[in-house]
């Protein structure tokens, strides 16, 4: 069956997007494997609709403002607790345990809504409540996945404060901790801001790749130990997964860190 118009607008679009550097249109051609006058024909609808943009002074084509508004709009309008929630309730009945979802604040981790299990100790975390990025399960895995130029940035005299005999209080250690989670998928907390409780912690990615929530299952020791946890990641990391999916998200490809 030959191609629509439409199919063809968006092979052109998904070119454009994905080239290194804005395109000429014999580029376009050349990449598309599209005849001339259907690549004239499918830019003119583009920058009639202002999906894409052309810059007469380097004779190259852009996506266009119209594709980024729509691609504002979609995200202003959504509520990822919302979105996350039957992930998290799905979360709570596999293991009875605590799940929460995050979102960064500064360097901090900002918890939006708490589901407790049935032998939760109540009030440990709860909507509003902050974390230090440092000695919280969350914050490693909003931090992991960072450019490795803004996270030095980020981190540039930060304040390694010690809450137990656990807490990792150097940049190198902090490090080695954020490379376990670019690396396994999930960052982990062993009872470093409170002695009797640890967790787990996965991203949710934007469509920039940038890392705007994490889901989070937490338990108490020593009802449940580290490897417990570890045992979960593999259902935290779906669940993760499949949120950012909803949301049109998608994963970085980034190097490894840089040892301090």
């Amino acid at each position: 069956m030959q191609s629509s118009i439409i199919h063809k607008l968006l092979a052109l679009l998904s070119v454009i997007s994905k080239a290194q550097k804005p395109l000429t249109f014999s580029e376009i051609v050349e990449k598309t494997g599209l005849n001339k006058s259907t690549i004239h024909r499918l830019l003119a609808i583009g920058m009639e609709e202002r999906v894409v943009r052309y810059e007469a002074q380097k004779k190259v084509y852009l996506l266009g403002p119209e594709l980024f508004d729509l691609v504002r709009n979609a995200y202003g309008g959504y509520d990822i607790q919302e979105i996350a929630l039957d992930e998290m309730v799905r979360l709570q009945g596999l293991f009875d345990a605590n799940v929460t979802i995050g979102v960064p604040g500064g360097l901090e981790v900002i918890y939006l809504r708490v589901l407790e299990s049935s032998q939760s100790m109540r009030g440990m975390q709860h909507p509003g409540m902050r974390e230090p990025v440092h000695c919280s399960a969350s914050g490693k895995a909003l931090l992991a996945f960072l450019p490795p130029a803004i996270l030095d940035a980020k981190l540039k005299d930060y304040d390694f404060t010690r809450f137990t005999e656990r807490t990792i209080t150097s940049l190198a250690g902090f490090k080695n901790e954020l490379q376990f989670a670019r690396t396994h998928g999930y960052g982990r907390n062993d009872r470093e801001e409170y002695d009797h409780f640890l967790g787990i912690s996965a991203p949710v990615f934007n469509y920039l790749g940038e890392a705007i929530a994490v889901l989070n299952i937490w338990s108490s020791y020593p009802r449940h130990k580290m490897g417990d946890l570890m045992g979960w990641s593999d259902e935290l990391k779906a669940s993760a997964q499949r949120v950012t999916d909803m949301i049109g998200g998608v994963a970085p490809d980034l190097p490894a860190l840089a040892d301090a």
